[in-house]
């Protein structure tokens, strides 16, 4: 499962990857947000990762493209989980990417929140 929700008068937007992403929810996540991005201004994204079961090959080779392409408009990442993985990608991706990214535990899903909303 995969899913994007943002207020309308917020630059704060969260996505939620709960198993396997389908092609068709990556889709709708990339449609909902590029609409969003359109609109101008930088967003402030939360990515919380509760469990990450792979993707549908379609949806694999969106990703990638979609993510370097929007993260020009993008100015803080509050990345959430437990996967070691998940937390090695996003500090090494750090390093290049033009967003300030931080990573927090599942537990600290509140902080998270809190360091997005003061950045």
């Amino acid at each position: 499962m995969l899913s994007y929700t943002k207020k309308p008068d917020s630059n704060l937007a969260e996505i939620v990857v709960d198993g396997k992403i389908t092609d068709e929810e990556m889709n709708a996540v990339m449609t909902a947000m590029k609409a969003d991005l359109d609109k101008g201004g930088k967003l402030k994204l939360l990515e919380d990762i509760r469990a990450f079961e792979g993707m549908e090959p379609a949806a694999f080779f969106k990703d990638p493209r979609f993510g370097l392409a929007m993260m020009k408009s993008v100015s803080h990442v509050a990345l959430v989980t437990d996967a070691q993985w998940l937390k090695v990608v996003a500090e090494t991706f750090g390093f290049v990417s033009p967003a300030q990214i931080k990573v927090f535990e599942r537990a600290r899903l509140d902080e998270a929140r809190t360091w997005l909303a003061a950045a």
